[in-house]
């Protein structure tokens, strides 16, 4: 667990940060089939931070988007990976929700949000999914057979 003194609206504060079990081993494995960015829906300076404890070393997430970077409609933010500027048909993002990519959900893998349990592997459990995922054409329709029964339409 660590302290990040960030600034919201010019007030510093302090935020308390625990890291999901396995983090490290499932970004470092992964960065090795991946271009890593972090695209949240937290402030800036929030992101920033974040990243100086996922990757101190700045060898494994080669891009960050926070909240400048969403599209803010009826006040609430969320995620359009065209400003990724990267082939969506190779673009894989996980998240606990999908309403982070109304436009793109089948590029949408859920991972369920951490309770806080020290035992979780769900980090790990993704690794040879997301492996897989890498060798795929087009990664879209593997994501929507494997979570998205609905068939969701994909963008061309």
């Amino acid at each position: 667990m660590g302290v990040l003194e960030v600034s919201q609206d010019a007030v510093p504060s302090q935020v308390h940060v625990k890291l999901r079990p396995h983090v490290q081993e499932f970004l470092e494995s992964l960065s090795k089939t991946y271009e890593i960015i972090i695209y949240t829906t937290a402030k800036k300076d929030y992101a920033k931070k974040l990243l100086e404890v996922l990757d101190p070393k700045k060898k494994l997430i080669r891009h960050c988007l926070s909240q400048s970077d969403c599209v803010c409609s009826q006040g609430c933010y969320w995620k359009d990976l065209t400003c990724l500027g990267r082939d969506l048909a190779r673009v894989v993002a996980l998240d606990h929700t999908m309403q982070g990519f109304p436009a793109q959900a089948a590029n949408w893998v859920p991972v369920p949000p951490w309770s806080g349990d020290p035992q979780d592997e769900e980090l790990l459990r993704l690794i040879p999914l997301l492996g897989q995922l890498g060798q795929e054409e087009d990664v879209r329709p593997e994501i929507q057979r494997q979570f998205q029964p609905c068939q969701l339409p994909t963008e061309d």
